[in-house]
């Protein structure tokens, strides 16, 4: 169909047209950031009229949108022809930043910096310096680092960081894998989400048991009983808290051994108000003591407390023939 001029801008290759809505494609792989169309923005349009055009690529057969997709949305539910800024035939490279700079308004997070990268990349990787400047990001910077390790991903993990159930610090750790251990992987992100200090914990655990061992991920997830962890009819919180407990036992077998024993150890001496701990991660013999008083009658009761904890014989499990 012909594009009919409802006004101009100031170069002869731009300018505005009016169409309906099924007559524009909205299928452009550039268009990397979709949403549903919020309430707002449909009251808007409904009441006051379309007061910004969307952005096509009329050089072709059909014209393409470049951004806009929201507004051509709701403008065909509401039956109105949709005004647009037809700038004529461009690449598919200045597409996309044409569309970044149509969303400069749009809160990009990881996920949207992801799915903006993974589109450029395709184009050419070389280039991505350009992009990190259309998004207002340092070239060198942590962020930018990281986006561009989490392209060395398989694209199913895109979903996953859209769905918050791992965060894109992750990437460097998770590049580290061989692409036949990130299958193996997914399973643990696939129902839960992970904050930012766990996620990084279990996966460099699980990494640098695969290291030492010698074993693939599924080996060590395996040990680590994470498939019937993850069948149980546990809350996220506690199948989260647990795999991290397991992935640390793989990696730390004989510390947290050592936990375990002190822990029981501790439980032995029976029921007292002074807090025991082994400060130094077992370098040494010593324990902790440790007791919040409130007042002068308080602390003697903690002190007679103290006495009698001393004379117990279950201490003699807490510490070495030497240090007895």
């Amino acid at each position: 169909m012909s594009l009919v001029p409802v006004g101009s801008l100031d170069s002869p290759d731009v300018r505005l047209v009016r169409l309906a809505a099924p007559d524009i494609d909205c299928s452009g792989p550039w268009l990397f950031w979709p949403r549903p169309v919020s309430p707002v923005l449909r009251r808007g349009l409904e009441a006051g009229g379309q007061m910004t055009p969307v952005v096509i690529d009329g050089g072709g057969p059909r014209p393409v949108l470049v951004a806009g997709m929201a507004r051509v949305a709701c403008l065909a539910e509401l039956g109105r022809e949709v005004l647009c800024l037809d700038v004529g035939s461009v690449s598919a490279w200045d597409k996309g930043l044409l569309y970044i700079q149509s969303n400069l308004g749009l809160d990009i997070d990881d996920a949207r910096l992801v799915a903006a990268l993974r589109y450029f990349a395709g184009l050419d990787a070389s280039r991505l310096d350009v992009v990190f400047e259309s998004l207002g990001l340092v070239v060198r910077s942590k962020t930018a680092r990281l986006a561009q390790a989490w392209l060395a991903l398989p694209e199913a993990w895109d979903a996953l960081l859209a769905r918050g159930a791992l965060p894109l610090a992750c990437a460097e750790v998770l590049a580290g894998f061989p692409p036949e251990d990130l299958g193996a992987l997914e399973s643990l992100f696939a129902s839960l989400s992970w904050s930012r200090g766990n996620a990084l914990n279990v996966l460099t655990w699980i990494q640098e048991t695969c290291l030492r061992e010698n074993d693939r991920v599924r080996d060590v997830l395996g040990r680590m009983d994470a498939d019937r962890i993850l069948r149980a009819d546990l809350s996220p919180k506690d199948a989260m808290a647990r795999l991290t407990q397991a992935a640390r036992r793989q990696r730390y077998p004989e510390l947290t051994r050592m936990e375990r024993d002190f822990e029981t150890a501790v439980a032995n001496l029976g029921g007292t108000r002074w807090r025991i701990t082994q400060p130094d991660r077992f370098e040494t013999d010593g324990v902790e003591l440790s007791m919040r008083v409130s007042g002068r009658a308080d602390l003697e009761r903690a002190v007679r407390d103290l006495v009698d904890l001393a004379a117990r014989e279950a201490w003699r499990d807490l510490f070495s023939e030497e240090s007895r």
